[in-house]
């Protein structure tokens, strides 16, 4: 809301150029908001990749301290 209270994204859109401009703003933020969606889906998937990959190296690191799995050549 502006500074004299009026809140201009709930005026009535009367013009074909106004409606035009609007559907194509929305159509716009729909792409976007996807495109943050797939953004947040892949920083999980590397995270999760990453702390798989730190999870593995440890687990093996102790195995080959313990003498179960042989050394490396």
């Amino acid at each position: 809301m502006t500074q004299h209270g009026i809140d201009y994204s709930r005026l009535k859109v009367t013009s074909r150029q106004q409606i035009a401009n609007l559907r194509g703003r929305r159509a716009h933020e729909r792409e976007w908001r996807q495109v943050r969606k797939l953004a947040h889906l892949y920083r999980r998937v590397r995270f999760a990749a990453i702390l798989i990959g730190v999870t593995v190296t440890v687990v093996v690191a102790l195995l080959r301290g313990w003498d179960i799995l042989p050394p490396l050549p």
